[in-house]
């Protein structure tokens, strides 16, 4: 049989159903997702987002899923209101369902979410209570936060595998790229782009090629990548970069409902970078990154710096 081998004679890079090394994909996947800028000693602006999501595979190796997301937004300033050329305090909570179309070249999946902003997001009940239970200061400006509206939104993303990128380093080490397209329309956010992600590894898994608090994105992964091995671990190093534009934002604009007097101005042209570690063992895959977002706003004094974590159980 052609190709080389990972971890002395353990991984089949090629196994076809049949084959020796070839595992089914189990049928349920749940992830769990946080991001937090805590990690790096900031507190404002994009300040935390919470994604729980569960996809099913299908018997012609798509899948569909269920998601819940919440993000939590406040100026860069403590303060007890809004602060002028600051971002305003917001909420946005939404659920969602999503058909993903998984391909080894090629995936799609379409997630329609409906949401909310203002108090139904629960967003200042859930960083108050946050920082109460961690004895951190609390926010005091959620009583001028965006206004509630309930929001519905249509999400997209692509995914296009690159096998011109993928290299087999010896010694086990594989790399492997991903290029990727996102288009989010409806009444929270009207945004687009494209972007790129690289990894370096062992046994490179499925999911995890593109990680993060987005719609569409979930546990299971888009691309089905041909002889992955699920007995044996995963360890790898993953790099992203992703540049977007933003033609509407409700919890920097406001909704398209109420009236809301905006502190600040959105900038439209946003880049985002990303690095982390995954490992997979056991059915379970493991992730830990940082992420840098270019400034949301016009005067936006620093850029946002948050970590990322997730786990995500395969059964």
């Amino acid at each position: 049989m052609a190709g080389g081998s990972l971890l002395a004679g353990h991984y089949n890079p090629i196994a076809q159903p049949g084959e020796e090394g070839y595992t089914t994909m189990p049928k349920h996947h749940l992830r769990v997702l946080f991001e937090n800028d805590s990690a790096f000693g900031n507190d404002g602006n994009y300040t935390h987002g919470t994604r729980i999501d569960y996809a099913q595979s299908l018997e012609n190796g798509d899948a569909w899923g269920i998601s819940l997301v919440q993000n939590i937004y406040t100026p860069e300033t403590h303060t007890d209101g809004a602060v002028p050329g600051e971002r305003p305090y917001a909420g946005y909570m939404a659920v969602g369902a999503a058909y993903l179309l998984r391909g080894e070249n090629f995936g799609a999946s379409t997630e329609l979410q409906i949401g909310t902003t203002g108090n139904p997001s629960i967003a200042r009940y859930t960083q108050n209570g946050l920082h109460e239970a961690c004895d951190m200061q609390t926010w005091d400006g959620w009583g001028e936060q965006v206004p509630a509206e309930a929001t519905v939104q249509l999400n997209m993303r692509q995914d296009f595998r690159l096998p011109w990128l993928e290299f087999d380093c010896g010694n086990g080490w594989q790399t492997d790229a991903t290029f990727f397209t996102r288009e989010d329309v409806g009444t929270a956010f009207i945004r687009g782009g494209a972007g790129l992600s690289v990894r370096y590894g062992v046994n490179l898994p499925a999911s995890m090629q593109v990680n993060g608090n987005r719609a569409g994105n979930f546990g299971i992964g888009l691309l089905d990548k041909p002889g992955y091995r699920r007995d044996v671990t995963s360890y790898f190093l993953v790099a992203s970069i992703y540049t977007e534009f933003v033609a509407h934002d409700i919890t920097i604009d406001g909704g398209v409902v109420h009236h809301f007097d905006q502190t600040c101005s959105r900038k439209p042209w946003q880049v985002e970078a990303q690095f982390g570690l995954g490992v997979s063992h056991g059915g379970i895959d493991y992730f830990a990154g940082a992420v840098y977002h270019s400034p949301m706003y016009r005067t936006q004094k620093t850029e946002a710096v948050y970590g990322t974590f997730c786990a995500t159980w395969h059964f």
